[in-house]
This record gives structure tokens, C-alpha cells and sequence, in this order.
């Protein structure tokens, strides 16, 4: 599949990456996940099985990261947002399993289970990478698990201010603009149908954020 608009090594490389003290160059990666995988197209509400291997590099878009729960029961804990340039592997540790679903459509850079091994041999300090990959991503956990016991409002909240900072949202004289629904929002913060309905309105009077339509909602950062 050809997506002559989407070039992998315009991909930035995460925040994160700088952190890590031996860690070769980001074009590397990209270099080698271009030799050994390819670039796929995925759209809205796909879901990434990590448990069956592979390995990924948003290249444009946005996937939501969420904590299930163990036993497969119960609802999941949104976690982040992907952006360009974030990874998505299959951990080797077990103590938390992740979810990964398509929120807008979306281009990978995708590497197989079958050459994931490979991929990763070519890779200098690979380890050393995926090792700080995993600490920012359960440093996220973390920060999320808190999240569990603020209020509705403060949820609702942080959800907002994450779309908004995502690159997929577009600045506008309005405001930033975001397409995401209010159903959307109230199931990522977990909030119920009731509640989500005075919030919205709290938030609105606020001036914090005006829907537009069943889709768009427009954002102001605070000062």
C-alpha cells in the first residue's frame, strides 16, 4: 500500500528519546523499521493486538493507550494519546497489559513478529531504548492511576487538554480546533452520561471550550 504523502523519516523522534544515554540516532530506527517492515494504514476504532508481537512507529495520527484490566474485565484506563514518533511493542513484562485503538486514521511504520528479532539485533542499544520506552510509558500509568480517584471534572479535563495538545488538533482564531464528540470525551475520562452533561456545560460557561457541531469542539488553553 503506497501512501505517497507520508514519509517515515520526516517522523520525529519522542520526547523521551533524548533521555536515553546510549541510544544510537533516531534515523537509525527508521533507516532499519523501513528495511525490515512497511507502512500500513489504519482507520478509526482498529485495534493493535500487541499480545500477537510486531512492532510500531506512529508515523501520522493518533492512538489511544489505555490499561486493561487483568482479567479482561472491567473498563480500561485511558493512558495517553500517541503521537508522531511514539513507539508501540509488545512488553515483556506481564504486571500491566496495554490496549491500542485507533482514534483518527493513522499511518505506522510497521515491523512483523517475524522480524522483529532482526529488527531489533540491527538497532544499536535496543534494549537500552525499549527499556526507557517502557519507563515512560508506565510513568504514564502511574500518573493516570492517579487520575482514578479526581473528580469527574478534573478527568473530563485532562482528556480535554491532552486532544488539544496532540498534533492532530489545528490552531484556529476560534480557539484550537479538536474533532472528537462529547462521547468520546466521557468514555476516554469515564465519566457517565449525567455528569458529562454539567460539565460540559461548567466548562462552556467557563469559556474553557465550545462545541461546534456533533464532532468539533473548540479549546482554550489557559494562561
Amino acid at each position: 500500500m503506497k501512501h505517497s504523502n507520508i514519509s517515515v523519516f520526516e517522523t520525529p523522534e519522542p520526547a523521551w528519546f533524548s533521555t536515553v544515554p546510549q541510544k544510537g540516532n533516531w534515523a537509525s530506527w527508521l533507516i532499519t523499521g523501513s528495511h525490515y517492515g512497511k507502512r500500513v494504514a489504519l482507520e478509526p476504532k482498529s485495534v493493535l493486538n500487541i499480545e500477537l508481537g510486531g512492532f510500531y512507529i506512529v508515523l501520522k495520527g493518533c492512538v489511544v493507550a489505555t490499561a486493561l484490566s487483568p482479567e479482561g474485565q472491567g473498563k480500561a484506563v485511558f493512558i495517553d494519546v500517541l503521537r508522531n514518533g511514539d513507539m508501540i511493542w509488545p512488553l515483556k513484562k506481564k504486571q500491566v497489559r496495554f490496549g491500542y485503538e485507533v482514534r483518527t486514521k493513522t499511518y505506522l511504520l510497521s515491523v512483523s513478529k517475524t522480524k522483529y528479532e532482526e529488527f531489533m539485533k540491527a538497532n544499536s542499544y535496543s534494549e537500552t531504548v525499549l527499556m526507557a520506552a517502557e519507563l515512560n510509558l508506565m510513568t504514564k500509568h502511574s500518573q493516570a492511576a492517579q487520575y482514578l480517584f479526581a473528580t469527574d471534572l478534573e478527568r473530563v479535563k485532562r482528556i480535554i487538554a491532552m486532544l488539544a495538545s496532540h498534533p492532530d488538533a489545528s490552531p484556529t482564531d476560534r480557539g484550537i480546533e479538536v474533532q472528537a464528540t462529547k462521547q468520546e470525551i466521557r468514555t476516554l475520562a469515564g465519566v457517565e452520561r449525567r455528569a458529562g452533561v454539567q460539565i460540559f456545560k461548567t466548562l462552556q460557561d467557563e469559556g474553557v471550550l465550545r462545541f461546534s457541531g456533533y464532532k468539533t469542539f473548540y479549546y482554550q488553553f489557559a494562561e
